[in-house]
């Protein structure tokens, strides 16, 4: 049996490619990034003075089986989205308000690829001595019901 739905990674990119609303955030739309398909050290090196950048990678993958006979399981993928501007820590609030509003609007799933996204904690990273302004953001993508073959 082979799988007809979306890896995690791939439904929040498309998210973010495909929904991103740029007139909430001053009319830039930033470079999303799955960091799993990206060349090595290409990263590390990004120009920060042209484009806002979202970094999306799994951090944590999970499985609970909840009933007896051990038929379905749910699957929890904890996914890291880093967010990096050097236009300012407003324009950094208004990509985080956009993000949430993102992550919000499928809260209750998408009906194909998995039943509930999470919005969970939000992490400032910004490094002010080099007017860098970033944020991590972990989001769950959770499937209930998963039939295991």
């Amino acid at each position: 049996m082979v799988a007809t739905w979306k890896e995690s990674v791939e439904i929040m990119v498309d998210l973010f490619q495909d929904d991103w609303n740029r007139g909430n955030t001053s009319n830039y739309r930033p470079v999303v990034i799955d960091i799993t398909t990206t060349e090595p050290e290409k990263g590390k090196r990004l120009d920060l003075q042209s484009h806002d950048f979202v970094l999306l990678y799994e951090t944590a993958h999970n499985e609970e089986a909840p009933e007896l006979f051990y038929d379905f399981v749910t699957t929890r993928v904890n996914m890291t989205v880093d967010v990096r501007t050097v236009k300012g820590r407003k324009h950094l609030q208004k990509l985080e308000n956009e993000i949430r509003r993102l992550v919000h609007s499928k809260r209750k799933g998408d009906g194909i690829n998995f039943d509930r996204m999470v919005f969970k904690t939000r992490t400032d990273l910004s490094d002010r001595s080099k007017f860098m302004h970033r944020m991590t953001f972990q989001i769950e993508v959770v499937t209930l019901a998963e039939s295991i073959p």
